[in-house]
């Protein structure tokens, strides 16, 4: 099973006519960043850089933290511009904290941290994938119902599109995230 796109929603929606496949797109897109937002990681894994402070700690640090999980780490860079060798430290890809082996300390911060991130990256992702899908096209079903009412079109002149969920549908989501144990940052 994939997220659901534009088509998806149009079948679920029931919609025959191609008038509305730029602003169902939109929309798909609109519901898919607000589930991200919330649960402050990508669904699908992609690289992003993060800073990791350890040189404001006082004494040796032993571990660095990515702020987004889970994740996998591509290369850790300290302030001189060095690459960590890899086989000096290993990550807990849950949580994102990178662990220097034993005698292993980070003496050199700010370290640069590039990691690829994301709900895909989950061992039970599988699992995960049909609920998050269901959550988009709730979500993007919603904002689709709401748009601005008697309006011919989303561009026409003079209307304004509305584009905020329900509450309701929200509250739906959200009770989704947390039966999945999905950290939910709002």
């Amino acid at each position: 099973m994939a997220l659901p796109t534009a088509t998806d929603l149009k079948t679920y929606l029931r919609i025959e006519s191609t008038a509305e496949d730029t602003l169902l797109a939109a929309l798909v897109a609109r519901a898919r960043a607000m589930l991200e937002q919330w649960i402050d990681t990508p669904l699908t894994a992609e690289a992003q850089t993060a800073i990791d402070r350890a040189d404001a700690l006082d004494g040796a640090v032993t571990s660095l933290v990515f702020p987004r999980r889970p994740m996998t780490t591509t290369s850790v860079v300290d302030s001189d511009g060095v690459t960590v060798v890899a086989t000096d430290y290993w990550t807990d890809s849950r949580s994102g904290i990178i662990y220097g082996k034993d005698g292993v300390t980070f003496p050199y911060g700010p370290y640069t941290i590039t990691a690829s991130c994301g709900l895909s990256l989950r061992a039970d992702y599988a699992r995960l994938e049909p609920l998050l899908s269901e959550a988009i096209l709730d979500l993007a079903a919603d904002l689709y119902e709401r748009r601005t009412p008697g309006a011919a079109t989303e561009t026409a002149a003079g209307t304004t599109v509305a584009w905020d969920a329900s509450r309701e549908t929200v509250a739906r989501v959200m009770k989704t995230l947390r039966l999945l144990k999905l950290g939910v940052a709002v």
